[in-house]
């Protein structure tokens, strides 16, 4: 409960930023991350075969928040390629990922691995979610 209190807090605090101010402009041919719209939207899979309450956070500051209610928090840098291609580390390998779908509640992001290509499904998470209680 404290970990997804503290994950929401920084969501909110991050999400508060209006975007690139003067002094940090985006370059020309560049994407400016919160212009993209699963940016900011905590996403939570909807892959049966995933660790429960398995979340997404792009961050427009750059960061990726992956995280689930069964594993420890992690946290990339990513970026995007371009308006439908993201990438970003994953311990020793870069992830890229190609928005396949993007409407209303639904993501879906079909990742380029080293063993072929995966898709993850994902929904926008609602609020308030609880993980589910752990059997010990």
């Amino acid at each position: 409960m404290h970990r997804l209190f503290a994950i929401t807090l920084c969501v909110l605090a991050v999400s508060c930023e209006r975007g690139p101010s003067a002094t940090q402009s985006v370059a020309p041919g560049q994407i400016d991350p919160a212009s993209l719209p699963y940016v900011g939207k905590v996403w939570l899979s909807a892959d049966f075969a995933k660790p429960k309450g398995t979340i997404r956070i792009f961050l427009p500051d750059g960061t990726l928040v992956m995280d689930s209610c069964w594993e420890t928090y992690q946290l990339a840098k990513w970026r995007a390629e371009s308006d439908s291609v993201v990438s970003w580390q994953e311990g020793p390998a870069e992830i890229r990922a190609t928005v396949v779908e993007l409407a209303g509640e639904t993501l879906v992001l079909r990742l380029d691995l080293v063993d072929g290509s995966q898709e993850e499904h994902f929904r926008a998470a609602s609020v308030p979610y609880l993980c589910p209680d752990m059997r010990r």
